[in-house]
């Protein structure tokens, strides 16, 4: 399971990086925090209410093509399979920040699940329309 996620990490932070144009990001607040959290949202809870229906399609709905070819099914199913053992169902997030790098914009949320109530989860969405998923990450 571990290559699992070295795979799909490194392929997610290739793509990340490629817009980083060399900074460390800006974390927004006030009124371009509030822009990006009224697309970020709905597609945060579109992907991780998929992912605790074992549904594809839903947790994939808003990737972009990277990140669908990176996750597919297959690497979803394993992907899954290794969160339920390892932190249960997901239950709930708050935003901790959100920073933008270039033309990506990283949500970072501490999330609760089943079997632990201190996760990190870190979604990435382009800037530009329609801001699809980028990155995502589970972190302990």
């Amino acid at each position: 399971m571990k290559k699992v996620y070295v795979l799909v990490l490194t392929v997610l932070l290739v793509s990340f990086l490629a817009g980083c144009s060399g900074s460390q990001g800006t974390t927004l607040s006030g009124a371009d925090k509030d822009a990006v959290l009224a697309f970020s949202e709905a597609q945060a809870d579109n992907l991780l209410a998929g992912m605790n229906a074992n549904d594809y399609a839903a947790f994939s709905k808003d990737f972009d093509q990277d990140m669908l070819n990176a996750m597919t099914q297959t690497e979803f199913d394993k992907l899954k399979a290794d969160r339920d053992a390892k932190l249960g169902l997901y239950v709930s997030r708050t935003v901790n920040s959100v920073v933008q790098t270039g033309d990506f914009v990283a949500v970072i949320y501490d999330a609760k699940f089943e079997k632990d109530d201190a996760v990190t989860v870190r979604i990435v969405f382009r800037v530009a329309d329609p801001h699809a998923v980028s990155g995502l990450w589970f972190n302990k």
